[in-house]
């Protein structure tokens, strides 16, 4: 235990006494704080507005705002045309579209010189629901058109009704009514904890990924560089490769909380901002993050240790990728099962792979957050899980010892297997 205790603190040491290490957490925690906190004050127009106000103080602007008659000299400047006399009054079909200025023209020609000169949009009226859009240069976003057309269309329709003698405030009382439903959930709400787990999948696999090459390029160096020659001497096998594994998951586990945290605590401070539209993303239940420690966890430790396996089996870092291939698309295929099976997390597959440790960490997890799930599976899943992590640190600590009596030279995982098996 004093062994791997010294190398499990040489390690962190190596982790969080490195530059780019402390930058690049500190960096990507900055940004996503920044992603969280700024949107909101270019929305609002200040940081009073986004970090000093509850819910209903948002509510209460957005009340006050709304009723306000505020004329905006930098409004879109709009004309309109209508030399056939189709609309007996154009100030009240305009007043229908507020928010822009609008200027009326006598003729077709008028209006498109005033386009030309600057002029953000025109609408020459050619009959009952019929217009011309008249506009110089379209932008993708450009949706005068369509609301013009909507006000147009009810202005006409209004016409329409109170000449066949229909009131149409009564017509529109009648479209206007709706079916009044209430929900009620017997068990988890897939579509509203669909977002914060997809996050969370998505941060088990670059932490696998990414540190998985870190931990498998750490063991490989000290081959490559002799260093092992002389670790091999003061300590033993098994405390060495768990003291590097543990090591390199706790500084991953490490830089993606920092990470995730500072989103957290960002949202928590500038939720109002946001009019707590974000709540989907960020308030995550205390059994989903539960879920998400345990399988994420020990998911992330099985793929360490093979990881870890694969870097004890070659003496040169370059080798690495080649080598770690059959672990990625293990990983990768386990990733994809889960994003497909997020949109109906009881499927058959799902269940399946949520019992079969190399795809249990993510599918158990995603089931647990989308979906309903017997307290029986999961332990099960678990028991299954931490017991191949623990038989796979096993067999890496072996692996790693018998690399080390085969310095040198290249090995392939099944003759490693066999040395073993004959021993």
């Amino acid at each position: 235990m004093k062994q791997f205790l010294n190398v499990l603190k040489f390690e962190l040491g190596n982790y969080f006494k490195s530059r780019s290490f402390m930058v690049t957490t500190v960096l990507l925690a900055l940004v996503v704080a920044a992603a969280v906190a700024l949107p909101p004050v270019f929305m609002k127009g200040s940081f009073s507005d986004v970090f000093g106000g509850g819910k209903e103080s948002s509510k209460e602007t957005a009340e006050s705002s709304s009723g306000a008659d505020n004329y905006d000299p930098d409004a879109a400047l709009l004309g309109i045309a209508d030399p056939e006399g189709f609309v007996s009054d154009l100030a009240g079909l305009t007043d229908r579209m507020p928010g822009y200025q609008w200027k009326v023209f006598d003729s077709a020609d008028e209006l498109e010189q005033f386009v030309e000169a600057g002029g953000d949009g025109g609408f020459l009226l050619t009959g009952k629901f019929t217009y011309t859009y008249v506009v110089r240069d379209r932008s993708l976003l450009d949706s005068l058109d369509s609301e013009f057309s909507e006000i147009y269309t009810s202005y006409w329709q209004e016409k329409e009704l109170e000449e066949a003698g229909i009131a149409a405030s009564k017509v529109q009382e009648i479209l206007n009514q709706s079916s009044i439903s209430t929900m009620q959930i017997l068990g988890k709400d897939g579509a509203s904890n669909y977002w914060y787990t997809y996050i969370l999948v998505f941060v088990l696999y670059f932490l696998v990924i990414f540190y998985g090459q870190m931990i498998a390029t750490s063991i490989t160096s000290e081959k490559s560089n002799r260093a092992i020659e002389v670790l091999v001497t003061t300590v033993d096998s098994t405390s060495l490769i768990f003291g590097k594994v543990i090591a390199g998951a706790i500084s991953g586990i490490f830089q993606a909380g920092v990470i995730l945290g500072s989103g957290l605590i960002a949202y928590h401070f500038c939720g109002a901002g946001w009019d707590y539209r974000l709540d989907f993303l960020f308030h995550i239940p205390a059994e989903v993050w539960a879920a998400f420690i345990v399988f994420g966890l020990l998911s992330y430790l099985l793929y360490a240790f093979l990881f870890g396996m694969l870097g004890a089996l070659v003496s040169k870092t370059e080798d690495i990728s080649k080598s770690a291939t059959p672990v990625t698309m293990v990983f990768v295929v386990s990733f994809i099962i889960t994003m497909t099976g997020m949109n109906e997390s009881d499927m058959l597959l799902m269940k399946v792979a949520s019992f079969i440790p190399f795809t249990s960490g993510n599918a158990m997890f995603a089931r647990i957050a989308l979906g309903s799930v017997s307290p029986v599976e999961v332990v099960v899943s678990a028991v299954l899980l931490a017991a191949t992590v623990v038989f796979l640190g096993w067999l890496a600590a072996k692996i790693f010892r018998f690399g080390t009596l085969m310095y040198g030279n290249p090995i392939k995982f099944t003759q490693a297997l066999k040395k073993l098996r004959e021993q």
